[in-house]
């Protein structure tokens, strides 16, 4: 039995990613999508370097990012660098590498472009298209055509994201139930069925399939 919840998308999602392309995976909360990128990590472990940021963390720090990254990508984080410099040591490592910004519209505050973050940050991103051995994929609620907004609320020119768009897809009774059987719920078949149509049927499902028990 496969260990992923949506193991046909994650699948191709990952063959994707080992080609060195940049994805922008969107879905709404609770569809699953922090489940998605572990059922990825344990798919490419092994065969990419994965460098993982939760952009909720850093949204308001842009030299907290920088420091995170650099210490993964096993640099000395005291000495000052950018984002730039960073993928080009990236690039330069022997093993290809992925760079997951997770909750990646979580930038669009006017508080980023406050602390750091810029049009040079976006370019620095964009780059990695045209970078060997790095691929991308940066994970939202939502897509926008800018992400760094001003205190007036007007968009920042250049801020924009250049990654192939692909939204996640609904969550499929068999996979809730897939699920279920993975977690050990003891029901009938026709309970099962019955439950999965419920849970499939809720605005977050993934989320309210946690919550059983809870």
């Amino acid at each position: 039995m496969s260990i992923c919840l949506r193991p046909v998308f994650t699948a191709s999602l990952a063959n994707t990613l080992l080609a060195g392309a940049c994805v922008h995976l969107i879905s709404a909360h609770g569809q699953g999508r922090r489940r998605t990128l572990q059922d990825l990590r344990h798919i490419l472990s092994g065969s990419l370097q994965i460098f993982h940021m939760n952009m909720r963390s850093h949204k308001t720090d842009y030299k907290d990012f920088i420091y995170d990254l650099t210490l993964q990508s096993g640099s000395n984080p005291s000495t000052t660098q950018c984002l730039d410099s960073i993928l080009n040591q990236i690039e330069n490592k022997i093993q290809k590498s992925l760079l997951i910004l997770h909750n990646f519209d979580e930038l669009r505050c006017t508080e980023s472009i406050h602390t750091g973050y810029s049009s040079l940050f976006f370019q620095a991103l964009n780059s990695i298209q045209h970078r060997k051995n790095i691929a991308l994929l940066c994970v939202s609620e939502h897509a926008f055509d800018h992400y760094l907004i001003q205190a007036d609320g007007s968009e920042v020119p250049h801020s924009n994201l250049d990654a192939e768009s692909i939204h996640l897809p609904t969550i499929t009774c068999r996979q809730i139930i897939a699920e279920l059987r993975r977690r050990n719920v003891h029901l009938s078949e026709n309970e099962l069925q019955q439950l999965a149509s419920s849970l499939r049927g809720q605005p977050a499902p993934y989320s309210a399939l946690e919550n059983l028990g809870n």
